[in-house]
């Protein structure tokens, strides 16, 4: 015996049996990561890269918060499907609307509906979820510029 210690071959037994749980669970989240459709960096938080959707940096619009919202990237809706086009059925963009719309819900500078009509796009409020303007939990966001017959 060696007075309660153990070997060198009793503690790498040892630590496989410890170790080789965690291992198990980092190769299972990294083949759950490389199968899981890639979105690239969540460009909606506050430190996210401005120029995935606007024609300027950070600097340049915090400096022009006015100008801010209409420095946008001409194929704008596009960039937004690209990262969130397999999200299910949805509003088409780019058209003009066919009611009044609500001012909680703002149209693009050139009066289309856009993503960030129903959207916000900077994640400053998340409280529906989906980043959504308005609670749409009974259809309250689709009925505030739709009637129900229009959506049946």
């Amino acid at each position: 015996m060696d007075g309660g210690r153990r070997g060198p071959r009793a503690i790498a037994s040892r630590a496989r049996w410890v170790l080789a749980p965690l291992v198990l669970v980092h190769l299972v989240t990294l083949l759950a990561a490389a199968l899981a459709k890639p979105h690239g960096d969540n460009v909606h938080r506050a430190d996210g890269d401005c120029r995935a959707c606007h024609t300027a940096d950070a600097t340049t619009l915090n400096a022009e918060k006015a100008a801010a919202a209409t420095a946008l990237a001409p194929d704008l809706e596009a960039r937004c499907a690209s990262c969130h086009g397999d999200e299910g059925p949805s509003h088409r963009t780019g058209i003009r609307p066919m009611k009044s719309v609500p001012p909680a819900l703002p149209l693009a500078a050139d009066g289309t509906i856009a993503c960030a009509t129903c959207h916000f796009l900077h994640g400053e409020n998340n409280t529906f979820g989906d980043l959504l303007r308005l609670d749409n939990r009974r259809g309250g966001l689709c009925l505030s510029c739709h009637e129900l017959s229009d959506l049946q």
